[in-house]
C-alpha cells in the first residue's frame, strides 16, 4: 500500500509493542520500522535498466524470510543505539529531526500538489491529515531534542524483535491485499501474491489508525493511549476484513453477468478502484480477447457493461524470449495485450490495474486509457522497453469527477 499507510501501521504496531516503555517515541520508531521494507526502491539507483525496478520492488525486503532474518538484527542494532546513549546525544537528535522533517515535508508537498492537480476532495483531506500529523511529528521531535538527556529506555531484545517482526510482517501482509502483487516467498519463489481486495490508497483503512495515534499522543495516561491506539487498529482491521466480503459479493455479480451475457471465459480478476471499496473493476480473460467492466455497490441494478479489449499475442512472438519482455509478462501475470503503433513500435498494456477513469464522452481512444503501459522499440537490432509516462492524455479534474460519479452508481 502507499507509504503513508505503511508508516501509520508501523507506528500503531510500534506503540502497541513498545508504548509502555517508550511512550510517544514508540510511534516514531514504529513508523520507521514500517517504512524499512519500501527502501527497496533505492535499488533503482544501482540497476542498469528501469525495467528491473519491477522485479526488485516488493521483492526480498517484502518476504517472510526477510522478516524472520532481519528482525532480530534490527532489534540488536536498536538495542545497541540506546545502550550507547545515542538517543541522549542532542546533536544526533537534531540531525535526525532535520532528516524526518525534510522527508515528511516532501511527502506532504507531493500529496498537496496531487490534490491541487486532481482537485480531489479525498486528496485534500489526506493533505490536511498529513499537515496535522506534521504538527505532532514536530512536537515529538522537539521533545526528543529538549528532553533527550533525561530519557531512558529499556525494552528488551525480545520486545524489539517482536516489534520488527510485526512491523515488517504487517507491511507485506497488507501489500498482498492490493493488486500490485508481493513476492513474499523470495528468495525461494518469485511468485507475486495478491488478493486484490483493497486499493493501494484507501483512506477508510488508514484514517482510523491516524486518529487512534493522535488520540494516543495527546492522552495523559498509558492505559488511555493504549485504548486509542487499539481502537484505531481494530477499526482498520475490521474494514480490511470487510473488503474481503465485498470482493466475494462482487465476484458473484461478475460471474452472473458473464453467464447472462454468454461470455465463455478462462479466468477473471476483480479489484477496487482508487480511494474506495465501493467501485470495483474486473478484467476477464477469454480465448481470443479480454473484457473489462466496472461495478459499483451503489448501481441501481447489478449489470456490468463489458468493453472488449484485443489480445494480439502474435505481435510479441518475435520478442517472446527477450529478458525485458519476460519481465513484463511475469509482472502482468497473464493479463496483458499488445497495440501496434503507426511508427511500428509496440505498446505493452498491463491489464491488472484496469483503465483510466476517463468519462465515456471524452475523445480518448481505448488504447490511451491503460494505466500501466510500456513501449517496446527496436533500434539498431536491440530491443528496449520503457514505461510510457505520457500524462498529457489525463485530465485529472475530469477523471476525478468521473470516478466520483461512477462510485455513486452513475455513468459519467
Amino acid at each position: 500500500m502507499d507509504s503513508i499507510t505503511q508508516a501509520t501501521l508501523g507506528a500503531a504496531v510500534g506503540h502497541a509493542v513498545l508504548g509502555e516503555k517508550m511512550g510517544n517515541r514508540a510511534i516514531l520508531v514504529g513508523a520507521i520500522a514500517g517504512t524499512i521494507p519500501d527502501l527497496d526502491v533505492l535499488s533503482r539507483l544501482f540497476i542498469d535498466h528501469s525495467i528491473y525496478g519491477l522485479v526488485y520492488h516488493r521483492g526480498i525486503t517484502h518476504s517472510i524470510a526477510f522478516t524472520l532474518v532481519a528482525s532480530p538484527i534490527f532489534a540488536w542494532l536498536s538495542l545497541l543505539y540506546y545502550k550507547k546513549g545515542l538517543h541522549q546525544n542532542k546533536a544526533v537528535q537534531q540531525g535526525l529531526a532535520v532528516f524526518w522533517i525534510l522527508l515528511y515535508g516532501t511527502l506532504l508537498v507531493g500529496i498537496g500538489v496531487g490534490a491541487y492537480l486532481a482537485q480531489n476532495a479525498i486528496l485534500w483531506g489526506l493533505t490536511l491529515l498529513l499537515a496535522l500529523g506534521g504538527i505532532l511529528l514536530v512536537q515529538t521531535l522537539h521533545q526528543s531534542i529538549t528532553q533527550c538527556q533525561l530519557k531512558t529506555y529499556d525494552p528488551s531484545w525480545k520486545r524489539w524483535t517482536l516489534m520488527y517482526v510485526l512491523a515488517f510482517g504487517t507491511h507485506w501482509l497488507i501489500d498482498t491485499c492490493t493488486s500490485y502483487g508481493t513476492q513474499i516467498f523470495e528468495p525461494f519463489s518469485s511468485a507475486r501474491i495478491t488478493f486484490s481486495n483493497i486499493s493501494i490508497v484507501d483512506p477508510l483503512y488508514t484514517v482510523p489508525m491516524i486518529i487512534g495515534l493522535i488520540g494516543a499522543m495527546f492522552a495523559k495516561k498509558y492505559t488511555t493511549e493504549r485504548r486509542w491506539n487499539t481502537a484505531g487498529l481494530v477499526l482498520s482491521t475490521a474494514y480490511m476484513a470487510l473488503t474481503f466480503g465485498i470482493k466475494a459479493e462482487v465476484n458473484k455479480v461478475v460471474e452472473n453477468n458473464l453467464a447472462e451475457q454468454g461470455v465463455v471465459y478462462e479466468e477473471y480478476i476483480t479489484y477496487p478502484s482508487i480511494f474506495n471499496a465501493i467501485l470495483w473493476q474486473t478484467t476477464i480473460k477469454t480465448a481470443d480477447a479480454y473484457y473489462y467492466g466496472t461495478y459499483s455497490l451503489l448501481d441501481a441494478r447489478p449489470n456490468i457493461k463489458f468493453i472488449r479489449l484485443p489480445r494480439n499475442p502474435e505481435l510479441l512472438e518475435v520478442y517472446k524470449d527477450h529478458k525485458y519482455i519476460e519481465i513484463l509478462k511475469w509482472f502482468a501475470n497473464g493479463y496483458y495485450n499488445l497495440v501496434e503503433n503507426e511508427d511500428g513500435s509496440l505498446t505493452f498494456n498491463n491489464l491488472r490495474f484496469g483503465l483510466l477513469g476517463v468519462p465515456n464522452h471524452m475523445d480518448v481512444p481505448i488504447e490511451d486509457r491503460y494505466i500501466f503501459r510500456f513501449s517496446i522499440v527496436e533500434k539498431d537490432g536491440e530491443i528496449d522497453v520503457q514505461e510510457d509516462r505520457d500524462v498529457d492524455r489525463i485530465k485529472f479534474g475530469e477523471m476525478a469527477t468521473a470516478l466520483v460519479e461512477r462510485i455513486k452508481g452513475n455513468d459519467p
